[in-house]
């Protein structure tokens, strides 16, 4: 049986403290007691093992008898994307939390159909932690706030590969007339499987994939991507809803993963 583990905000031995959420989820669900064994991790590199000293009231403390850094897992996977509504947004986040990505970018796209609010980045994290907990992992992704593709592209220069997803709907967006990428031929974006790229994404260090909204990327926004030296891909034949393109690319990535 796998060690209990619980998310701490820090990890400064030789005492830890749960958080009330974590401290109800030790005492009620996993019925521990004073001297049990359990591990604790901060989403950022660190955990540590070790015993519950104090089980009382609300409060779990735990004494800390080894602490462990675990490097970040490398290619570095940010995820954009265009929100779905209501509750998909949490199977993106549980699910690629799991796979490892390291950063989960909500974008505003012509087409979009949801946002995000505090609330929702709030509700994110407390998922992301649960994930990280069943997973084993020592580190969450980062949250950030919402932004339009614009903004996304202009930070393109700090990954080392960038993907465009597109589904059979997209596939009539013209190419830029003054800037023809490779995978543009008679006007028509044709994307590369994503299995072609496996070398370059092994290679690379961070990698950003840009998941477009459920009515697909606008012509407009693909001639940018692309004019920006994002590179199409396909991951198959078949149109995705959001969140399985999402998971379907985290997959992949995770079965590239190195430490």
């Amino acid at each position: 049986m796998s060690v209990p583990r619980f998310h701490v905000a820090r990890i400064e031995p030789p005492i830890v403290e749960l958080c009330e959420t974590e401290a109800r989820h030790a005492r009620q669900s996993r019925r521990l007691s004073a001297g049990d064994a359990v591990a604790v991790f901060d989403g950022r590199g660190r955990q540590a093992f070790g015993r519950i000293h104090t089980a009382g009231g609300r409060t779990i403390r735990i004494a800390i008898d080894a602490i462990t850094e675990v490097p970040p897992p490398r290619p570095a996977l940010t995820l954009a994307f265009a929100p779905p509504k209501g509750p998909r947004q949490d199977a993106i986040v549980e699910k690629c939390t799991e796979l490892g990505a390291a950063v989960l970018q909500p974008i505003s796209t012509a087409r979009s159909v949801a946002g995000t609010s505090g609330h929702r980045l709030d509700k994110w994290q407390r998922t992301a932690i649960e994930a990280a907990k069943q997973s084993g992992q020592a580190w969450l992704p980062e949250f950030r706030p919402i932004r339009s593709l614009q903004e996304v592209l202009a930070d393109r220069a700090e990954y080392d590969l960038r993907v465009l997803l597109l589904s059979a709907g997209n596939l009539a967006a013209e190419a830029p007339r003054d800037n023809p990428a490779p995978a543009c031929r008679r006007g028509f974006v044709q994307p590369r499987p994503i299995a072609d790229l496996l070398a370059d994404v092994r290679a690379a260090n961070r990698v950003l994939a840009l998941i477009g909204p459920e009515g697909g990327w606008a012509d407009d926004e693909i001639v940018e991507a692309i004019a920006a030296g994002v590179r199409p891909v396909s991951l198959g034949p078949n149109i995705l809803r959001i969140e399985t393109a999402a998971i379907a690319l985290g997959a992949i990535v995770h079965s590239l993963l190195t430490r």
